[in-house]
């Protein structure tokens, strides 16, 4: 089977406009990682953030193959429910961490039935939250021409922002130097997806400077979902008030 030429080019591929910075992203990205991960040793939120980043990397060894599955699915289908399996991998990642609810979190001393069923009750909040950000995220690709690296950042960071990290940032403007940090998070769960279907996009997609107000739609896609499931949680007495 022959490669895809968005695959063939994926890391550079329509984004020599911008110069060095997808360059000088990584860079800045791998700087704030190490720098987050000495200041707080391994912690379970950087433990957290090193199997993600690691489960990144893995995809990115094996996109040639992750691209070609599921084909008989249409593009949007498609697009959907692989951002949403990789976003349920992900959720796994943070039960040590940051689940949906604190009272989810799994310890060392969590007994593997009881870790198993905390993760069940996570994915049942937040795999319809992703189906809709995923969604959202469709119809912005489907509308607006997106480079690989546009993409990338633009989606990432509306991600980010949305999820919590507004208003850590607007408490903490210091540690926007980190901002790559949480960012990898989102790469890991829409980088794929993107290239799976980048080919079967619209075809009079145009570039314009409203493709930005994708972060603002997934800030606010993110605060809606986030309400919807604190709302859920205190009634059915799993997140406290």
């Amino acid at each position: 089977m022959r490669f895809r030429p968005a695959m063939q080019n994926w890391f550079a591929s329509g984004d020599n406009k911008l110069g060095g910075w997808p360059t000088l992203y990584c860079l800045w990205a791998a700087f704030a990682i190490c720098s987050a991960i000495a200041f707080s040793g391994f912690s379970a939120e950087s433990v957290t953030r090193l199997l993600v980043i690691v489960f990144l990397f893995g995809q990115i060894a094996l996109r040639s193959m992750l691209v070609k599955a599921l084909p008989r699915l249409a593009p949007k289908a498609r697009f959907i429910f692989m951002g949403t399996v990789l976003a349920a991998v992900v959720e796994g990642f943070h039960m040590i961490s940051t689940p949906v609810f604190l009272s989810l979190r799994v310890g060392m001393d969590t007994p593997l039935a009881q870790g198993f069923t905390n993760f069940v009750l996570d994915l049942l909040f937040t795999v319809p939250a992703y189906l809709v950000i995923f969604s959202v995220i469709w119809h912005f690709i489907n509308r607006y021409h997106y480079t690989f690296w546009r993409y990338a950042i633009i989606m990432g960071l509306g991600q980010a922002l949305g999820d919590g990290g507004l208003f850590y940032f607007l408490n903490a403007p210091m540690m926007l130097f980190f901002l790559p940090y949480p960012m990898t998070n989102y790469h890991a769960i829409n980088v794929i997806p993107f290239l799976a279907v980048c080919d079967d996009l619209k075809c009079d997609r145009r570039a314009s400077a409203w493709m930005y107000i994708a972060v603002p739609g997934l800030i606010g896609t993110y605060f809606i979902c986030g309400a919807i499931i604190k709302l859920l949680g205190r009634f059915f007495g799993i997140e406290s008030s």
